[in-house]
């Protein structure tokens, strides 16, 4: 049989369920958007992130190789210290030829002088002087070296200079030691060496004074970039617009291409979570949990008399935000989702249920449908046979199958029609002449009913009878009994009466229906009124056609059981 949506009208949704539709729409993609935004966006931050980092990295390790080559050059001159510490206290004109000829040969040393008590007294350059040596350091420590970086001497304000001065160890021997001026000069080379990694400015500061490459200036108040160990000594790193520019892009390059792959990775997935059909499915699935599905029954009836013989359960949805779904909606997604299998069970079993509950007389079969996923199923079909032996209470069921769904696993399927047998199903073919099937195919599952499409009978209206003649020729031959659905007027009645057809459904007879208007309904006889009416409009009551030659070898199956 088509899907229920090929075989009743659609029912009217409520006016919003459009709009839900699209406002539901229109929030996914403004999240999906949202979400690509997001995405990109962590990982430009994640770039910007790696590049500041590569950075500072790129800085620490500049202003480290600074460090090491400024402490390096002080342990040089710390070396030789101890050479001269005996000239101090030796008068200058005694002392001058020897400390001049020793901090000769001592690297990076301009002059080196004599302090006692305090105050430079000789000097290897310009010979004896009379500074004091608070001039340069505020503090003098007696335990260890003082270090001082200054913008220029006495002597020669305006050449940068980094004092050492090595206190005497002798005791009581505060202001006593020797004193290095190291020439700014070298400071100024290592600086100028590592501005070569793209550095714009490389600094050297001990608190108040800062060597540049251009000079000796005020500090600044920058953060260090890093610091010596053993010296009150910092390095100030700065590092060009154009090495930033680089590093940035370099990282941006790296990141924004994974950023919107890992998007479209993302809009992936959501549009696969998030298309109509997955939508609808998880709504389906949620709405058979809240129970959100009814069974309505649409009659059978006999052609000629117009009594009712059975009811086909089609399935509706009221969903609390959608309002009425119209079949045409989800039967035909949910019929090739393993989903069908659960829904089917429960229309199955809420309509014995029902049907009982009703007192409808169980001597009426009940149709339904059945889906591929249960005909491939060894496991649904045992399920549903068990259902039908615990909830049948005598009732006659009929398994409506569609024939385009038989011959994709054939075996499978005469498999599970044997196990329904046993049940004492019996078997409608659906959709006939809608597909592919061949006479020897359809004898090889021994139906019992074949269903006349409902487009079929809608070409009686326009006196077109060829193909009707040749589905009935056909079912005669193989001993099928006919029932003819869509029928919708009393002309299509009256010519499937004259060619013979037993039994038909359609909205002429009634609408699908619920259990309780059903029991109603049977209880008024509609049908059987509407029948007779039409006959005796007619002039006459209609007789069934003859049978073909061949049906006494095929007698035809009485939808009604004994006991009708």
């Amino acid at each position: 049989m088509p899907p229920v949506h090929e075989r009743v009208k659609p029912i009217k949704s409520y006016p919003d369920h459009r709009a839900a539709r699209h406002e539901m729409l229109t929030s996914r993609i403004a999240l999906m958007t949202l979400c690509v935004v997001l995405i990109v966006g962590v990982f430009a931050g994640l770039a910007l992130w790696q590049g500041r980092a590569q950075l500072f990295e790129r800085k620490h390790a500049v202003a480290m190789d600074v460090v090491q080559s400024v402490e390096s050059m002080i342990d040089r001159v710390a070396l030789e210290h101890a050479s001269l510490m005996p000239l101090v206290g030796i008068p200058c004109d005694e002392a001058r030829q020897r400390l001049s000829a020793t901090d000769a040969f001592i690297p990076y040393v301009r002059t080196g002088a004599l302090v006692a008590d305090g105050v430079i007294y000789c000097a290897s350059s310009y010979g004896a002087t009379d500074v004091p040596l608070s001039s340069y350091f505020s503090e003098i420590r007696r335990d260890r070296p003082s270090y001082r970086l200054v913008r220029g001497t006495l002597t020669q304000p305006g050449r940068p200079s980094l004092l050492a001065f090595f206190p005497d160890t002798v005791p009581d021997a505060l202001g006593r030691g020797v004193l290095f001026y190291l020439d700014g000069a070298y400071l100024s080379d290592i600086l100028r060496n590592d501005s070569r990694f793209g550095m714009d400015q490389i600094n050297l500061r001990d608190g108040n004074v800062m060597l540049t490459l251009q000079g000796a200036v005020e500090s600044d108040k920058q953060p260090p970039t890093a610091s010596a160990s053993r010296f009150p000594l910092e390095v100030v790193v700065h590092p060009s617009p154009r090495l930033v520019r680089d590093i940035y892009q370099h990282q941006l390059t790296l990141f924004i291409p994974i950023g919107i792959a890992f998007a479209a990775l993302f809009v992936w997935l959501m549009s696969n979570s998030f298309t109509p059909r997955r939508t609808l499915l998880r709504a389906v699935r949620a709405g058979i949990a809240r129970h959100e599905f009814d069974v309505h029954y649409q009659p059978v009836v006999e052609l000629g008399t117009g009594v009712c013989v059975g009811v086909e359960a089609l399935v509706r949805w009221s969903h609390p935000r959608w309002g009425v779904v119209s079949p045409n909606d989800f039967i035909g997604v949910v019929e090739g989702d393993p989903l069908i299998v659960p829904m089917t069970r429960m229309v199955v079993e809420r309509a014995l249920d029902e049907l009982h509950q009703q007192k409808i007389p169980r001597h009426l079969h009940l149709a339904v449908n059945l889906a591929p996923r249960h005909l491939q199923s060894s496991h649904a079909i045992a399920d549903l046979a068990r259902l039908l032996a615990s909830h049948g209470r005598g009732r006659p069921v009929i398994a409506e199958v569609t024939e385009r769904y038989l011959f994709d696993d054939p075996q499978a399927a005469l498999a599970s029609f044997e196990t329904l047998r046993k049940q004492g199903v019996r078997f409608a073919l659906d959709d006939f002449g809608t597909d592919r099937s061949t006479l020897a195919q359809l004898q090889d599952f021994h139906f019992d009913y074949l269903k006349i499409d409902q487009r079929f009978v809608a070409e009686l209206e326009d006196d077109r009878t060829d193909l009707i003649r040749g589905i009935i020729a056909l079912a005669r031959q193989i001993g099928l009994t006919l029932i003819a659905e869509g029928i919708e007027t009393m002309r299509q009645h009256r010519s499937l009466l004259e060619l013979g057809v037993a039994y038909g459904q359609g909205f002429f007879y009634a609408q699908p229906m619920s259990a309780a208007s059903l029991a109603r309904w049977l209880a008024l006889g509609s049908t059987q009124a509407l029948v007779s009416q039409g006959h005796s409009r007619s002039g006459a009551a209609l007789e069934p056609a003859p049978p073909g030659p061949r049906s006494s070898r095929f007698p035809r199956r009485d939808l009604r059981s004994d006991d009708a």
